[in-house]
Formats: structure tokens, sequence, C-alpha cells
């Protein structure tokens, strides 16, 4: 079985699932290897060496990672993975790693809600599908305006951690699916002030910028969407 010195992340040249666990990655301090192959979306086994996806815990989804003897599936996993090895979190408490899953999983359930409008609904009926964007980022919008800081990072801490990130994912760094969905129905998230300077002040951290600047996967759009 071969094994990888740092993180192995597996999934497509796109944002997606997997953008988060790359955020947190080069935000946190970790080099992670990567294969992207879009022949593996959908597929039983990994086109590259054939192994199948089962060992992962997966029946034919991504993305994937294996870091030594660990092989696991889901992107919150994966997330949640990444953050407790980066260098850069390794003392925050379990009650800000739990703040930082929340939204991780709030991403989540943002992401497949986009990803529902951009692939699905859309075909049958695009102002339902205007109409459902607007209404989902309208409703996160306003919990996200409230809660989230005027200044700083939402721990009070000098760098942006996973909860940041996720915030960043949603409205900002990640074409597919969130950016479509901004583009499907002319959103822009600038009407929330608050939100719209804390993301200015993650890509600003030395660490996203680089990442963002260097990153082809973030902004990628092959389904010309």
């Amino acid at each position: 079985m071969t094994t990888f010195e740092n993180p192995y992340l597996i999934y497509a040249p796109i944002a997606g699932r997997a953008e988060l666990a790359r955020l947190i990655a080069a935000a946190g301090g970790i080099t992670i290897t990567e294969s992207v192959n879009m022949a593996n979306f959908g597929s039983t086994d990994l086109q590259e060496t054939g192994e199948s996806k089962k060992n992962y815990m997966s029946p034919s989804g991504m993305p994937l990672l294996q870091h030594g003897d660990l092989k696991v599936s889901q992107s919150g996993a994966i997330e949640a993975y990444m953050a407790s090895i980066a260098p850069r979190y390794k003392d925050l408490t379990p009650q800000q790693r739990a703040v930082d899953m929340m939204f991780m999983g709030i991403k989540e359930e943002i992401l497949q809600n986009c990803a529902k409008a951009i692939f699905t609904t859309q075909k049958e009926d695009k102002n339902k599908a205007v109409e459902d964007v607007c209404a989902l980022f309208d409703k996160w919008g306003a919990v996200f305006e409230d809660q989230i800081p005027t200044e700083g990072f939402i721990h009070g801490l000098p760098y942006p951690t996973p909860a940041d990130l996720a915030l960043l994912n949603i409205t900002t760094a990640g074409y597919m699916p969130f950016g479509s969905a901004r583009k499907l129905a002319q959103y822009d998230f600038g009407k929330w002030e608050k939100v719209t300077a804390l993301c200015d002040r993650v890509k600003a951290d030395e660490n996203v910028s680089k990442y963002l600047s260097e990153n082809d996967n973030t902004e990628a759009n092959p389904f010309g969407m």
C-alpha cells in the first residue's frame, strides 16, 4: 500500500466539496499533495490506481483523503482532520473547534442547496432556481451579519480559523457551486457589510492570500456555468 508523508487529497479540478479543506490546509500551514481528475467523479474506483473508493468508506463520492494509514471520505471529516493537524490551529480550544465545525456544517448545507439549484432546479424552472438561491443566501446572510464580529476574526484571534474560511468559501472563494449560484441569481453579498469586511480580512491573511493567488481550482468552471 502506498502511503504519503503529506496529506493526499483526491478530488476534481474544481472548488466544490474540497475547497474548504484546501483553505484550511493552506491557512493552517499544512503542505498537501493532490490528485485532481474529473474522471473520478461518480466512479467506484480511482482512475489513476484502480483502487476502490470503498477503502475510504465511499461508494463513489469525493473528496477522499489519505494520510499515512488513514483513509477517509466526507468533506466534514476531512476538514476537521486538517484543522486538527494544522500547526497554526494546535492551540484551539474544544469550544473553538466546535464553532469551526458548526460553520463547516453550514457551508455544506449551503453548498448542497446551491448545487441543487444550478444542476437540477434551473433545468426545470430557472426562475425557481433564482428564487431558491436568493432565499438561501438571504436567510444565511442575515444570520452571519447578525453574529459575526465587526472587527477581527470570529474567535477573536489574530488569524482566521476554519469558521472564517468557511464564510470566505461560501461568499467569495469557490466558483463551483457557490460562485455559479451567485451568478445565476445575480446575488451580491456586498449588501452584508460585516460579512464582506470579514472576508476581506480573511483574504488579506498572508497564507490565504498566497493560496488564492496560486490555486487554479478555486475559480475553475469546467461546466461552463
